[in-house]
């Protein structure tokens, strides 16, 4: 009771304690090459705290790389940027990180020079060195926006939509591999309806290796896009059968962003349109590890005019998460990227916060990743900061649940 009592005098007064969500040190600048647009960032992080942000770096028309840069948990740069893709001529995009607690690993990107192209992936060990070359996911020249997971042995799950034969109606696909990179099993459709376009997934995998997929699916919730998940076993095996994650369904349903904690309990977020009564919001569900949905869905945004968008969510171990998104026209000036976190409970710790100090023009695309004691860092990306299009830049925060809460028990 007194630990009950406590939690609702932090929610209802978040200004009377030591927010231990607050920002360590100030924002700092990801990229070192500073021409053109820096963009599109994914981060990761292990067990202690060390991250690594990939992002596409463009270098002219029809010339995109994608590039990284790995951290010690304290925030220092470990060694120098580093370019991922092997080959120099084609579209590189849509990245994608995922890492071990151990520090290992491994990133996804969209590839197109001409034909093929399809999805790339690239593994490392957690010094950084490459572990083998690029490998190619999948069979189709025709994938499109990878997302990349691992479980707590570097095992790794890859999902993307793939375009063909019909590229306004696609199908969401994966594939898992062993840590020392072999295919394991063969590749596999997620969605089960497959009328209409299913496409931009997210996938999350617990320790152990069980994973879900969560993904947009037009017209199948009967209103615009939908949001729907698939729940698989260690084995690839489904379990279960597809679900909608989203209850209000008038308007598109979109973009959605999954993490899983140590128990395989999730979170799913999303954007949803005018459900919040001004353009985009963002809304979530959370999810038992058997599947069972815990509470209703819920509102992550305060501030509701214009549009907040593009979500990204993380947990740590215990369950406890943080959800980022861009807001427009919240910070002053364009848009920003804001956030808001949970306890493993639901309820919302502290107001919603601003992760960006510069605030002209455009900060978004922001990616969020943890570790197991609830350390986060946000990366984004942010217009002319660099004094070059988009660079990308980020931002490492203390704990998600304040220590406060934890010396009388809410865990």
């Amino acid at each position: 009771m007194r630990a009950a009592r406590f939690l609702l005098v932090f929610v209802l007064l978040p200004r009377l304690v030591v927010a231990q969500g607050n920002p360590l040190g100030p924002e700092f600048r990801v990229n070192t090459y500073g021409p053109n647009d820096q963009a599109e960032p994914s981060v990761a992080a292990d067990s202690s705290g060390n991250f690594v942000v990939i992002w596409q770096r463009e270098y002219g028309a029809f010339d995109t790389h994608i590039s990284g840069q790995r951290y010690a948990t304290s925030g220092v740069p470990l060694g120098a940027e580093f370019r991922v893709n092997a080959s120099t001529f084609g579209t590189c995009a849509a990245p994608s990180v995922a890492g071990d607690p151990a520090g290992n690993f491994v990133v996804i990107w969209q590839f197109a020079p001409l034909e093929p192209g399809g999805v790339l992936g690239q593994r490392y060990a957690s010094s950084g060195v490459p572990l083998g070359g690029n490998f190619l996911v999948g069979n189709s020249a025709y994938n499109f926006n990878p997302a990349v997971a691992s479980d707590s042995s570097g095992n790794f799950v890859v999902v993307w939509e793939d375009l063909f034969p019909n590229p306004t109606a696609g199908n969401v696909f994966g594939q898992r591999f062993a840590n020392s990179g072999p295919p394991l099993g063969s590749v596999f459709r997620v969605n089960t309806y497959t009328t209409g376009h299913q496409a931009v997934a997210s996938v999350a995998v617990d320790p152990s290796g069980n994973f879900v997929v969560v993904w947009n699916s037009g017209a199948q919730d009967g209103s615009g896009y939908g949001v729907y998940g698939q729940r698989f076993a260690r084995s690839g095996a489904p379990v279960g059968t597809e679900f909608r994650v989203n209850t209000y369904t008038p308007n598109d349903q979109s973009s959605p962003s999954a993490t899983a904690d140590s128990s395989g309990n999730f979170v799913v977020v999303w954007q949803s349109a005018l459900q919040d009564g001004s353009g985009q919001g963002v809304f979530g569900q959370r999810y038992a590890g058997s599947g069972a949905p815990l509470g209703p869905e819920f509102r992550v945004n305060t501030f509701t005019t214009s549009d907040q968008r593009r979500p990204s969510v993380a947990a740590d171990g215990a369950g406890n998460f943080v959800v980022l998104w861009q807001s427009l026209s919240q910070d002053g000036a364009g848009l920003g990227v804001f956030g808001q976190r949970y306890a493993s409970s639901g309820i919302p710790l502290g107001p919603e916060f601003l992760v960006n100090t510069y605030t002209s023009l455009a900060q978004a695309a922001p990616s969020v990743a943890a570790d197991s004691f609830g350390n986060f860092v946000v990366a984004w990306q942010s217009l002319n900061q660099d004094g070059s299009g988009y660079g990308v830049f980020g931002q490492r925060y203390q704990p998600i649940l304040p220590v406060e809460l934890m010396r009388f028990g809410v865990e």
